[in-house]
């Protein structure tokens, strides 16, 4: 019985790993979904009024635009670590309120979702 139940789990285990991408998919949603929201329009009128966003042109606006590209926006920033430079550090320099969301996405993506798959896988 015991070694059945091992065999259970060795073959069963690996289902589990897309349900847990999946789950990082819809916490990174959600914080997309604030993106879009609450940070679209400060790049927006920072695209219109300042220089701030010189060096990446219309795809700051873009990336803010929708929740699919705000979704890229954080796996390039969160996950991968890159860009932070581009659109997140001009937006908390000029809109220091915003950084309650990009410090959110990070601690809960890299913290708490990431860690969470490596700690079961």
């Amino acid at each position: 019985m015991g070694q059945s139940f091992a065999d259970f789990l060795q073959y069963f285990f690996p289902l589990l790993v897309p349900s847990q991408q999946v789950f990082c998919f819809m916490i990174m949603t959600v914080w997309a979904m604030l993106i879009v929201e609450w940070i679209y329009p400060c790049v927006e009128s920072m695209y219109e009024n300042t220089d701030a966003f010189v060096d990446c042109g219309e795809y700051c606006l873009q990336a803010t635009s929708s929740v699919m590209h705000a979704n890229l926006l954080l796996f390039k920033t969160v996950i991968a670590g890159d860009s932070w430079g581009l659109i997140a550090v001009p937006v908390i320099q000029q809109h220091p309120a915003t950084a309650i969301i990009f410090m959110g996405s990070l601690l809960t993506l890299v913290f708490g979702v990431l860690n969470l798959i490596v700690a079961v896988t």
